[in-house]
């Protein structure tokens, strides 16, 4: 059962979603155990270009490696900085004591540093007309530090109360079983790799265990099927695109990992209950 913390936490991204700022969660790894699974939801950042960049053959894998250094960087202090590819951001660290638990991203901004500029030009040389127009759609309104503080300090004192809270059952619980920790690592892999074709034997190849036991892993900690699992995280991402993105659904479906854009709009209206096209018209927010 989800805590009241929790949704609380989660309720809160959504509401500065809702209002324009693209916040994302890094830096957490199992410290918020048991509901490291529900914050996966909110680990990958939901743009256009974003995506468009982990599915593209000369940037795969850059964005991971720029994941892995920002995570392991020492700063302490709420900073502004972009990416290999020019996607500027804000990152705020919240610290537990010395221990930084977690970092919250509020990213989608262009043009407000001279390198990033430079980094996208580098980039575009190596992809097709898509980066550039996908690129221009990034805000060029930046808030300021003293904006983005003030709607991210609710939520960094959510954060603090969520682990203390997760540490105390922890605490109460003997260590994670080894399906568990099996169960995360596969997760954070399908997570980062969705928009790439993702099998049983690709899971096993990665976790070192074989495809049985892996099939058992799901089944006992979240009772799916590793291919539903595949699938309900596809068709998250995709719906995000859909309402806060112009690129067209067949594109968004191959962005997403769906070889076949039919296949996806009827896992979409499956799932959701309403077509791909209907839900952006309902939903769509410039």
């Amino acid at each position: 059962m989800e805590s009241d913390i929790l949704k609380e936490f989660l309720n809160y991204i959504d509401f500065l979603r809702e209002l324009g700022y693209f916040v994302s969660l890094s830096g957490f790894s199992d410290r918020f155990e048991p509901y490291t699974s529900k914050l996966l939801n909110y680990e990958i950042h939901l743009h256009g270009i974003c995506f468009y960049l982990k599915q593209n053959p000369s940037t795969l894998g850059k964005c991971s490696l720029n994941k892995r250094n920002l995570n392991n960087t020492t700063i302490n202090e709420p900073y502004y900085s972009c990416c290999y590819a020019g996607v500027e951001e804000y990152v705020i660290p919240v610290f537990y004591q010395d221990e930084c638990v977690m970092r919250i991203n509020v990213s989608g901004y262009r043009d407000k540093l001279e390198k990033s500029k430079k980094f996208a030009l580098r980039i575009s040389k190596s992809c097709n007309k898509n980066f550039n127009r996908l690129y221009n759609e990034l805000s060029t309104s930046v808030p300021t530090l003293e904006e983005i503080t003030r709607f991210i300090s609710p939520l960094k004192y959510i954060v603090l109360e969520l682990y203390k809270h997760c540490q105390s059952l922890q605490n109460d619980a003997s260590k994670h079983s080894i399906t568990r920790q099996v169960y995360l690592k596969a997760l954070h892999y399908i997570n980062e790799n969705y928009m790439q074709q993702i099998s049983c034997d690709t899971l096993s190849s990665e976790l070192s265990y074989s495809i049985s036991y892996i099939q058992y892993v799901f089944k006992k900690e979240a009772n799916i099927t590793i291919k539903a699992q595949i699938i309900k995280i596809r068709l998250s991402k995709a719906k995000h695109l859909l309402s806060h993105s112009q690129i067209s659904i067949t594109d968004i479906a191959f962005a997403c990992g769906f070889s076949d854009s039919n296949y996806f709009s009827t896992a979409f209206k499956n799932k959701y209950g309403i077509s791909p096209l209907k839900y952006r018209k309902s939903n769509y927010k410039e």
